[in-house]
């Protein structure tokens, strides 16, 4: 019966399937929101204890460091460009930018998420030296990064075992040695300017706690939305919960010199890194915030949530306008890619037939 009824459709088979999921998708969120309009007291009850009425301060200059990653893939390479932007209150202050062409390489997506957020971080560390004021905002988790930059170390190892790294590997030694030279890393986590805000944070522990039935549906900072007030902070946890000893497993890195007295530095301060959960307006959901140990105490506190609010300026922007702006511009990269691309297929014209270079340097796909 559904078979002849499918073949009865026709070409309206495929629309018809996609109302009926958006269907279905709005049928489950609007089970999930009842679930926690119905559960707001009991949950709001349960984390009391850790609700606060936000302190109030002042407000301090805040720059915002973001960074992308895009690929152009083509038949026998990879058009390859990572960049990131800083942005203080409306003004693009730094910028760096590599551009590279990569052979065919495994995981060439985690390979460049990792040295974006080295990029980032370096970037960031930049900014941290030139000025003593003001507050910055990492785009993103701090535990995102140490994710993604431990996956970079453990792949630039497993490629520069017996000595013999491949050469496309030279492009971005200075970007890797130069990271670790520096103390850039250190510096960024050590600093007591600097905030994370991840805008797709995806932790779930106090979901897990308090509510396990919603567990996979919603994550903390939904939780909090539901539970904050306007005005109100959760009490901050540390970022890292359970004890994960060596957090980088990327160790006998020789772009890191002694990787054992790094990853201890590295590990330390992460273990100074606080969670908190902040709604400043009853329109807006609650924000996840990471910040250090030197933050969280009420005064500095107050500073920052002020400065996080008062960037808040655009009601359709949920996150402060430098950081929105800094993403944007970063997000321009793919369109630079792919003009980057054409042009050196049209640079090579000049030189070679065109159909050698369509066979080397045409289209991965068919262009829409």
């Amino acid at each position: 019966m559904l078979e002849e009824q499918h073949n009865n459709l026709g070409t309206a088979a495929l629309p018809a399937a996609v109302l009926a999921a958006i269907t279905a998708c709005a049928d489950a969120c609007r089970g999930t929101l009842h679930q926690l309009e119905d559960e707001r007291e009991r949950l709001r009850a349960a984390l009391d204890r850790r609700i606060r009425p936000a302190p109030d301060g002042r407000a301090r200059r805040l720059c915002a460091v973001d960074g992308s990653h895009a690929t152009v893939p083509a038949a026998g390479a990879t058009f390859a460009a990572i960049a990131a932007a800083a942005v203080e209150e409306a003004t693009l202050t730094d910028q760096d930018v590599l551009v590279q062409l990569m052979p065919p390489v495994e995981e060439l997506e985690s390979i460049l998420g990792g040295l974006r957020c080295v990029m980032e971080l370096r970037l960031l560390a930049r900014r941290i030296r030139a000025t003593s004021s003001g507050l910055f905002v990492l785009d993103g988790s701090f535990y995102s990064v140490l994710i993604e930059i431990n996956r970079l170390l453990v792949r630039y190892a497993q490629d520069h075992r017996g000595g013999a790294a491949p050469a496309w590997w030279d492009s971005f030694e200075e970007l890797i040695t130069g990271f670790f030279r520096d103390d850039d890393w250190r510096l960024v986590l050590e600093c007591r300017r600097v905030v994370a805000h991840p805008k797709s944070a995806t932790a779930a522990d106090d979901v897990l706690a308090l509510a396990p039935h919603l567990s996979g549906v919603i994550t903390d900072r939904t939780l909090w939305t539901s539970v904050l007030n306007a005005g109100e902070y959760a009490l901050p946890v540390p970022l890292i919960r359970r004890d994960r000893t060596h957090l980088l497993t990327g160790y006998r890195n020789p772009a890191a010199g002694d990787f054992k007295a790094l990853r201890t530095v590295i590990e330390h301060a992460y273990g100074q890194l606080y969670v908190l959960y902040y709604r400043p307006d009853t329109l807006g959901p609650a924000y996840r915030l990471e910040l250090p140990a030197a933050l969280i105490a009420r005064e500095p506190l107050g500073a920052v949530l002020a400065t996080f609010r008062g960037a808040l300026q655009i009601s359709s922007v949920q996150e402060p306008l430098p950081q929105f702006l800094a993403d944007a511009i970063c997000r321009q990269l793919g369109h630079a890619l792919a003009a980057t691309a054409e042009g050196a297929r049209t640079t090579l014209q000049r030189d070679f037939d065109m159909p050698t270079v369509q066979r080397y340097l045409g289209p991965y796909r068919t262009p829409r």
